[in-house]
């Protein structure tokens, strides 16, 4: 029988009681309520619409929805009972659907996908490998990890198409914990032991596209007395972020900053005995800072920034009771962050939006395919916080651009199109390429 390990943590309690922590600082609303469901990571897939799959309880089914910023929701498709959800949210595509996993007890994994309207599901041939996706690629696929048959955990890519390839192999007794592609090239994750209490095996890793994995870093022992669902995140400044759940100089939980050549900074240890405890969500901001949440065992929870350098401030502060699923962050185009969580407790599920001032995300492009072509070619750029964008080559306009969720755009080459730089504009602002398109 598969075994698949879920990425579990403490969520913060949202409910009406909840209160500011610094009046001004931020402003909370809850955008949405979920009876009997809890919701995984949000994606943003047009402007002001956002996806997320989640499960009902004891495995009774789950779907996979969009909920607008104004608390409007669409079901996309609905898995019957029995199914249960194993990626941590849906992966936007270069072909404009959004993609996750569902298994059914030791039965294998599925890739689905779905499109933005009702009734859109598709699901593809069970695999060998448990897959759990989290994010695109430039190539078009989708990266993730997942455990094997035999037990051990891989590295790994899928297709539009549903197929799976691995390509990295962890030691037997490790799993991981977390992967994201990084401007490099390469692959960045943290593997944990079998017995992460006491395990020495505990560390971050770089692996290559050809699957040499590299150690970069071994956290001390305590850094993780249980699974986090915090990823490592690459910010705008190059460097890798994370979060554990415990560890630090208190033992309640740690922010650190790594850079790609494996040099580790402490940022900040939560407080021990207070309110904040074990992070379970950490994302970049528009305005270059992090945003996360943290909750204490005794139900009381925070947002917070911190800055890069490791000041820490609480946006908003919660109470209610206890929680046992993790809270996910967004920042929306419009520059809000949304955010969803699951009451264990009541059994339902809920969408918020925190409204801290920051400005709408700028676009961020690391990659375009082709890099030559004739006019009416189909360019692929690829990168982040691309909705609704326009795009120039060498100052000409694209004959039709389309925005493929978040990390996608699809321009046409013009006719009057030369050799030169890439330029796309969103809401949020303007960034060039750094490399030129060559017209042929």
């Amino acid at each position: 029988m598969t075994i698949h390990y879920f990425r579990v943590g403490l969520a913060l309690a949202l409910t009406a009681a909840s209160t500011a922590a610094a009046a001004g600082q931020a402003t909370f609303r809850v955008v949405a309520t979920l009876s009997n469901y809890a919701p995984s990571e949000l994606t943003e897939g047009s402007p002001g619409v956002f996806y997320t799959v989640g499960n009902g309880p004891a495995l009774q089914g789950g779907s996979a929805i969009s909920v607008s910023s104004e608390g409007s929701i669409t079901t996309l498709t609905i898995w019957p009972g029995g199914y249960n959800n194993v990626s941590q949210g849906l992966v936007g595509a270069a072909n404009g659907r959004f993609y996750s996993s569902v298994e059914y007890s030791s039965f294998p994994a599925n890739i689905f996908s779905v499109a933005s309207v009702p009734d859109s599901g598709k699901f593809y041939a069970g695999q060998s490998i448990d897959p759990m996706l989290t994010q695109s690629l430039p190539d078009g696929t989708l990266l993730g990890d997942g455990i094997g048959p035999d037990g051990l955990w891989y590295l790994l890519r899928c297709g539009l198409d549903g197929a799976v390839t691995t390509f990295a192999t962890l030691p037997s007794g490790q799993r991981v914990e977390s992967v994201t592609y990084a401007s490099d090239g390469n692959f960045y994750g943290v593997s944990l032991g079998e017995d992460i209490v006491s395990s020495s095996s505990n560390y971050a890793f770089r692996a290559t596209s050809s699957g040499v994995l590299t150690t970069l870093y071994t956290f001390p022992l305590g850094a993780f007395e249980r699974y986090s669902s915090t990823p490592l995140l690459q910010a705008t400044d190059g460097n890798l972020y994370g979060s554990t759940v415990t560890g630090g100089a208190n033992g309640t939980g740690m922010i650190y900053k790594l850079t790609l050549a494996g040099q580790f900074t402490l940022l900040y240890s939560f407080d021990q005995g207070k309110y904040t405890a074990g992070p379970t969500t950490l994302i970049e901001g528009s305005d270059g800072n992090l945003y996360g949440n943290a909750q204490s065992p005794d139900g009381v929870g925070q947002l917070f920034r911190i800055t890069k350098s490791g000041q820490y401030t609480v946006l908003y502060q919660t109470s209610g009771p206890n929680a046992v699923y993790p809270c996910y962050l967004a920042q929306g185009s419009d520059g809000i962050i949304y955010g969803s969580a699951y009451l264990a407790a009541s059994l339902y599920g809920e969408i918020f939006a925190l409204d801290a001032g920051l400005p709408k995300p700028g676009p961020w492009v690391q990659h375009f395919t082709p890099q030559s072509g004739t006019p009416g070619a189909q360019v692929r750029i690829w990168g982040y916080n691309l909705l609704s964008a326009a795009v120039q080559f060498n100052g000409v306009p694209a004959t039709t651009v389309s925005s493929s969720g978040p990390n996608y755009v699809l321009a046409t080459v013009p006719p009057a199109a030369t050799t030169g730089p890439i330029t796309i504009t969103t809401p949020g602002g303007t960034v060039v390429t750094g490399t030129s398109f060559t017209v042929e």
